[in-house]
């Protein structure tokens, strides 16, 4: 099924909600064994979306979500903008700035580690090498039949999603997806079984200018952001000219094929 072009209300929305995915992830996780009582670790968790998702599922317990500073900033910005049982849910909640590939937590310690979409800025501050060591450091602080969770952007082959893939690949930033076979054999080589692979279609593509916009801040604000990590792009104008006219005329897709892998140690 061909993606359709996101309304530019839908757009503007689209960071915090994300059509609600991961609020139906948290809901996924009870399958499972996600209940009451059970310690999470979110890494790596951003702006604590997920985090926050998980939070209204298990009411009690405790989750960790670790991010850098400036995700920090904004989930403590987030979390203010909270309120009623969402703010109190929330209070399970402790935000960390750590190296995802190098965590301070003892061995066996979290019932579930999970991610939505964080591999991909791994691999931007850390390359291939940096992926690994994280799923090795998410396989040692879980416990014994723990549940690993990931999520992963894996883009089909229609034109809009071929640009997109492109332009990942061209930006220079190195925010990509490997195969989801990569995944699951660095998984199972750290004992790791999978359980079992779900998909969330979105089926939404951006319009030129929604991806104008978007190109235009990934290009000048990224290297800015993540520049204790020598993150550096290409000019949107280079990057314009040699993939505007084709999205005029496709658009980009915009996560439309994702990959949630479930595992258990």
């Amino acid at each position: 099924m061909k993606n359709e072009f996101m309304s530019n209300e839908e757009y503007e929305k689209i960071f915090v909600d994300f059509w609600g995915i991961r609020s139906k992830i948290a809901h996924l996780l009870t399958d499972y064994g996600l209940k009451s009582g059970a310690h999470i670790l979110d890494v790596p968790a951003g702006h604590g979306f997920l985090s926050c998702e998980i939070a209204k599922v298990i009411q009690r317990g405790s989750i960790h979500a670790v991010g850098l500073q400036n995700d920090l900033k904004t989930f403590q910005a987030f979390f203010r903008s909270l309120k009623g049982p969402e703010k109190e849910y929330s209070k399970l909640i402790t935000y960390h700035v750590m190296d995802a590939a190098h965590l301070t937590f003892p061995d066996e310690t979290f019932d579930f580690v999970v991610n939505f979409l964080g591999l991909e800025d791994i691999n931007m501050t850390k390359g291939i090498t940096g992926v690994k060591q994280c799923l090795s450091e998410f396989t040692r602080v879980l416990k014994p039949e723990g549940i690993l969770q990931v999520t992963l952007c894996l883009e089909g082959d229609e034109p809009d999603q071929v640009i997109a893939k492109e332009i990942m690949e061209y930006i220079g930033c190195n925010a990509v997806f490997y195969s989801k076979d990569f995944y699951t054999a660095e998984l199972q080589r750290r004992g790791i079984q999978i359980l079992a692979e779900h998909w969330f279609h979105t089926r939404r593509k951006m319009t030129a200018s929604q991806a104008r916009e978007e190109l235009l801040f990934a290009c000048n604000e990224t290297p800015k952001i993540f520049k204790d990590y020598d993150v550096h792009t290409v000019s949107f104008n280079k990057l314009w000219q040699k993939f505007g006219k084709r999205i005029k005329v496709h658009g980009m897709a915009f996560y439309s094929d994702l990959c949630v892998l479930i595992g258990q140690k």
